[in-house]
């Protein structure tokens, strides 16, 4: 699959990072990672904390798949209003999966200090505005439920409030606390470079995983280069292009546009220190980087690839700065620098697919779906490292994949009892 189309701004103005060789013969290791994006990444910082050496296997160059097209946005928050999800996954359940997103957001925070070069983190506000007055109730709704289950949140109503406090031209706003940014790029390449200083991991590069087997004692991955990789446990972090590979129900591919401007010589009608999103589905979504530029998202289309992306980058590049200027008005000319596609991917109950690999014991899946997937894979690596050491907990087998041929087949119950 074709994760992109277009110039990234991470990868077109960042620096190339390290270069690692190919597997070139059979290795043993604690753990091996398939995958050396920021989900790979993340896991395999995870499983070393814990004092297991990992092997980190990329079937190209480290964080160059999805990670490139990541806007970096660090959001407790789901593409699923907490509301919603509790109406979707009962209370328990929907509050338990947005606290621990919460705290996958402290969780990166406390990575981007441990490491030695700067990855761009930086705490933010998200500012979440109702794309039309007829969204105030539901944003209201939201305000009132993340409030009752301890989540720091507040709501301004008024067009004139809303300007005076964030510049936004809309009528209502809901202020939540505790999210952040990044330079995605950047923390998954320091991550692994990292770890293979500290003596924690050995990473490969254009290495695909083309066969799986496990025994009673672990595992064993062939390469296509024909080498072995034995290990007691895997985890597949393979991002957007697991589905292409292993087709799971329930999930759904896309694409999405993004821009980043030249940057911007006055930013003093952005809402400083803040993150911006909407109600509406597809939704917009803004932020700023370091070297002050915006950095735009949105108009996702159902397909995740193929001509009809590509010949809609210009159009609809040029229709997000437009829409950026309409919500903030007073940002005036913006220039853009880098435009791109990328594909993203979703569940139909909102949450990450994190669990054991349909057909295995000792192969874990690492999917961070959705619209906060780096936190998503934040809550995955801890939960995976937790089991791989023999820390299972009840409560982290609700995110296995297996869920979703539950909601596959109760969907064709439903369709049959409501056909004519």
């Amino acid at each position: 699959m074709d994760l992109h189309m277009g110039c990234t701004l991470w990868s077109e103005s960042g620096a190339s990072g390290s270069r690692y060789t190919r597997l070139d013969g059979d290795v043993e290791s604690d753990v091996a990672v398939v995958g050396g994006g920021i989900g790979g990444a993340i896991a395999a910082w995870e499983i070393a904390e814990r004092g297991f050496e990992v092997v980190v296997l990329e079937r190209h160059r480290v964080g160059m798949g999805s990670t490139r097209g990541n806007t970096g946005l660090l959001q407790y928050a789901n593409d699923m209003p907490l509301a919603e999800m509790i109406r979707v996954h009962g209370r328990r359940r929907a509050v338990d999966f947005y606290r621990r997103c919460w705290e996958g957001v402290s969780r990166l925070r406390n990575i981007a200090k441990a490491l030695p070069e700067d990855v761009e983190f930086a705490e933010r506000m998200s500012l979440c505005y109702a794309s039309v007055p007829a969204d105030i109730p539901r944003l209201k709704e939201e305000a009132r439920v993340l409030i009752e289950h301890g989540f720091a949140a507040e709501i301004v109503l008024g067009r004139r409030e809303v300007r005076d406090a964030f510049g936004l031209d809309r009528d209502a706003v809901l202020v939540t606390y505790g999210d952040a940014e990044v330079n995605p790029l950047k923390l998954t390449r320091d991550l692994l470079a990292e770890l293979v200083r500290r003596g924690a991991a050995r990473v490969f590069e254009d290495t695909a995983v083309v066969r799986m087997d496990e025994g009673e004692r672990g595992v064993v991955l062939e390469t296509d280069g024909g080498r072995r990789v034995k290990a007691r446990a895997a985890i597949v972090a393979t991002g957007y292009g697991f589905q292409r590979a292993t087709p799971l129900a329930g999930v759904r591919l896309g694409c999405t546009y993004a821009i980043a401007t030249e940057p911007v010589s006055d930013l003093s009608h952005w809402p400083e220190g803040a993150v911006v999103w909407e109600t509406a589905r597809p939704y917009l979504y803004m932020r700023t980087t370091p070297d002050r530029r915006l950095v735009i998202g949105g108009l996702d289309l159902p397909v995740p690839d193929g001509p009809r992306r590509d010949r809609e980058l210009n159009i609809r590049a040029d229709k997000l700065a437009e829409l950026a200027r309409e919500v903030l008005p007073g940002l005036g000319t913006i220039s853009i620098a880098y435009r791109w596609a990328s594909t993203f991917g979703s569940t139909v109950d909102g949450w990450p697919i994190v669990g054991l690999y349909p057909g295995f014991r000792r192969v874990f899946c690492s999917l961070g779906y959705g619209g906060n997937g780096t936190v998503c894979y934040a809550v995955a690596a801890d939960i995976l490292a937790r089991r791989i050491a023999g820390e299972d907990r009840p409560e982290d087998l609700m995110l296995g994949p297996e869920r979703l041929s539950l909601w596959r087949r109760a969907a064709r119950r439903l369709s049959v009892a409501v056909r004519p």
